[in-house]
């Protein structure tokens, strides 16, 4: 049975980090969502977070939050090492649960959440926030109506340059560092939810001084001959967008891959029945420049006639974008929904296997001792 309608969902945020201030934010963006409270390790820490977004219940403990009863559903703001035990403690205290992402460090954590979840009949999503953004929600209506046709390659990539700190979330192991787990999971989920899961992987890493990956990349085949091509970093900045390629056209999602404010759709020019004469004709054109040059200008003006070449499509999002994600929260609560089927918990849990199988590859190309 769905929640009353006709109250603001009540929200509790656990941690009180930058992620946590950015999705505070975007809550305050909704006016159907009610932050009440936040709990945090020290009293202080959570106290001034509640102050500043206007939470009315501040806790200097993890537990105290959870057992909340006016709190419906808890949000997980902590480090990647910690959402395990986090995500449990919440379910345990019978919370819905918004988990940022990573869900957890590994398939076999992500299971043990995903079937306590089930076994409750509580809500729980992975917090992967690009997918809700306007941007996605035009991608997903592009490929459905075949704007490209087949899909046969997607190149994604998502990279910054983080100076090396060995304490810093990034690099620490202790706190599931590494570009994979942090950046990659961006266009690992992108992949998933256009192409499913592949059949082939094939993945090369550079293992820093702190043990973890620093940089990657990955070639993922399927089943029906599509390729994807994924490229995450810690060192240097890439290029951060994605190009999904079909047999008509292709995508380009605009860069930052996480939160793109737009897309390009380009179509293909029609193919010429005879290729051979096709050339042949075009080598004699071009022997007479001035003749090539006007061929070449009506072949672009065609070309926009038969609405060839590219269209910018502009999907600009409202506030800072993670009010999105906690849109589709409230909706599922209140519809009595215990998963969302735009981010499943069995896809999340088939994204963590696959992030499992590619660093399972590293540990075949590295020494066994920098692990």
């Amino acid at each position: 049975m769905g929640m009353d309608m006709q109250r603001p969902v009540r929200w509790g945020i656990l941690g009180t980090g930058i992620i946590a201030h950015e999705f505070a934010k975007g809550l305050q963006a909704l006016p159907d969502a009610q932050l009440l409270a936040v709990g945090s390790r020290t009293l202080t820490k959570a106290q001034e977070f509640a102050a500043r977004f206007h939470a009315s219940q501040a806790y200097g403990s993890y537990r105290e939050l959870v057992e909340n009863a006016e709190v419906d559903v808890v949000y997980i703001a902590t480090p990647h090492a910690y959402h395990r035990e986090h995500c449990l403690l919440a379910l345990q205290a019978d919370k819905a649960v918004l988990c940022e992402k990573p869900f957890t460090l590994n398939a076999a954590e992500a299971q043990e959440v995903i079937t306590l979840a089930r076994q409750k009949e509580l809500f729980c999503m992975e917090a992967m926030w690009m997918r809700f953004m306007p941007a996605m929600v035009r991608l997903r209506e592009l490929i459905a109506h075949e704007a490209i046709g087949k899909i046969f390659m997607v190149n994604a990539s998502l990279g910054f340059q983080i100076p090396f700190d060995a304490q810093h979330r990034a690099y620490n192991p202790h706190l599931g560092g590494g570009a994979l787990l942090d950046l990659g999971v961006y266009p690992l989920s992108l992949v998933s939810q256009l192409l499913g899961m592949p059949t082939s992987i094939a993945s090369h890493a550079q293992i820093g001084a702190t043990e973890v990956d620093e940089q990657a990349a990955i070639i993922l085949g399927y089943a029906d001959g599509a390729v994807a091509t994924l490229t995450t970093s810690l060192r240097t900045y890439n290029p951060n967008n994605a190009v999904i390629m079909g047999e008509r056209g292709q995508i380009e999602i605009h860069a930052p891959l996480y939160r793109p404010n737009g897309l390009t759709l380009t179509h293909y020019y029609a193919p010429i029945a005879n290729g051979q004469i096709a050339k042949q004709s075009v080598a004699k054109l071009k022997s007479i420049p001035f003749v090539y040059q006007n061929y070449q200008r009506f072949r672009r003006y065609a070309a926009r006639l038969r609405g060839d070449g590219d269209t910018r499509i502009a999907t600009p999002y409202a506030a800072n974008g993670y009010q999105y994600e906690a849109s589709e929260v409230m909706r599922c609560l209140r519809a009595g929904a215990i998963e969302s089927a735009t981010m499943p918990l069995t896809e999340t849990y088939q994204i963590m296997s696959l992030m499992d199988t590619i660093r399972a590859q590293w540990h075949m190309q590295y020494p066994q001792e920098i692990w």
